[in-house]
């Protein structure tokens, strides 16, 4: 059970992290943090 709770924590740790990362690039279209 413990590694089951472990692999969910990382996958929403992802999700999070891409979340975070998708959000200000689609509703901050100022181009200040674009280097893609």
């Amino acid at each position: 059970m413990d590694a089951l709770v472990f692999e969910f924590m990382g996958l929403a740790m992802i999700a999070l992290c891409l979340i975070v990362l998708a959000v200000p690039s689609g509703r901050r279209p100022s181009g200040r943090v674009r280097h893609h």
